[in-house]
């Protein structure tokens, strides 16, 4: 796992959203914390689920996974691409179970920005075990892609 104490810089969440809401808005949100590392420009997001996380007896809902790998790749984008995108093509491929009360940390990079802009992410268990990888392509957002109502841009 990553150290994110040394110099990484911790990212605002959404306002309103599922996976990051910081603000206390979504009563239902996963309230989860991102990373932004400048020196590799990648995006890491800790997180253990529990038991109400799943969708069959001690394995993480695979929608979960999902939400938490996209979510990463959105960050990522922001910060490389400087603006909000939507994802339009998402890939996932499950390798392992994701157990709940495990520590997992979905790390995220930017690979191609142009007209489309393509990212990869992976999560992996607390010793580097790659548990799911996820690619997908965003479209940049030019304005409409926006935070919900209280987040500044």
């Amino acid at each position: 796992m990553a150290d994110y104490r040394k110099g990484w810089e911790l990212l605002p969440g959404s306002h309103g959203c599922f996976v990051c809401d910081a603000s206390g808005v979504n009563p239902r949100a996963l309230g989860l914390k991102i990373y932004w590392n400048q020196a590799d420009k990648s995006v890491h997001i800790p997180y253990s689920p529990d038991n109400a996380w799943c969708g069959y007896s001690a394995v993480v809902h695979g929608g979960l996974t999902a939400a938490v790998l996209d979510e990463a790749m959105a960050w990522a984008v922001r910060q490389v691409a400087g603006e909000w995108a939507f994802t339009v093509d998402f890939h996932l491929r499950y390798k392992k179970a994701v157990e709940p009360g495990q520590l997992y940390e979905a790390v995220a990079v930017v690979g191609v920005v142009g007209r489309k802009i393509t990212a990869e992410a992976r999560l992996m268990t607390e010793t580097g075990q790659i548990v799911a990888l996820a690619e997908a392509v965003f479209l940049p957002g030019r304005g409409l892609a926006r935070p919900q109502r209280g987040e500044a841009e």
